[in-house]
């Protein structure tokens, strides 16, 4: 990654490549109140094409009925692709932004020109490649995932000799993320910018992480079976 892509912050989160307003300001040198007015605009002028009852394309042939449905299933598509947020200032104030995914990103900076306005649309794009990609892998990892959760769950109804069974599972879930990225669920959703509802497994932990996480699973129920349930050999096993 060179260093301009560095500065451009493109990430995953709700299972999408986004970036923020706020980012695409600073990168591009603009005032951040510049980029939601473009913004703003975009949305008036959405709203007015999708709610105008004559398109502005010459229609021939084409039944005005048959048009209309089309043009309203994308009416709520703005909110998919500029999803409005906001930011905490230095000073403590909470400020208006948007998370911007590749098509709203695009339709955003279609009209900063220039040859450097190109370098950083360049370099955005290159970020969206990388994380589009990080995302397939997060994703196929999230649904293979699925049957080692089974069978771990599987093995501790099977083996587990106490009496709070759902207090077991979720032990042995947050010694996984302990051993894998080093923090439990809380403090990596917290770390990780995401909602305290949301999935660590599902939103948290990059394709690196999430591989590390299903050995580590394997080796945990592996070891559930042996008849190693004591936590902390556990940990101590994982951590190896």
């Amino acid at each position: 990654m060179n260093e301009l892509e560095q500065l451009t912050e493109v990430m995953i989160k709700d299972r999408k490549a986004i970036t923020s307003s706020l980012n695409v300001a600073q990168v591009f040198h603009k005032r951040h109140t510049h980029v939601l007015r473009k913004i703003d605009q975009i949305k008036e002028d959405w709203n007015k094409t999708i709610n105008s009852k004559t398109p502005t394309l010459k229609m021939g042939s084409i039944n005005k009925n048959e048009f209309s449905p089309k043009m309203g299933s994308a009416n709520t598509r703005f909110k998919d692709h500029f999803k409005e947020t906001t930011y905490i200032t230095e000073n403590g104030r909470t400020v208006r932004s948007y998370d911007l995914d590749r098509f709203g990103f695009t339709m955003l900076v279609t009209s900063f020109n220039g040859k450097e306005a190109m370098k950083f649309k360049l370099a955005y794009f290159s970020r969206f490649d990388e994380m589009e990609q990080e995302l397939i892998k997060r994703n196929t990892l999230y649904d293979i995932e699925k049957d080692l959760r089974r069978q771990l769950t599987d093995c501790l109804k099977e083996h587990y000799q106490g009496d709070n069974l759902s207090g077991e599972i979720r032990s042995m879930t947050q010694l996984l993320y302990m051993v894998t990225a080093g923090n439990n669920a809380s403090k990596l959703k917290r770390d990780r910018g995401l909602d305290r509802k949301a999935s660590v497994f599902a939103e948290a932990l990059t394709s690196a992480e999430r591989s590390k996480y299903m050995a580590k699973e394997s080796q945990l129920t592996a070891l559930y079976q042996a008849g190693v349930t004591d936590y902390h050999e556990l940990k101590e096993k994982l951590g190896d």
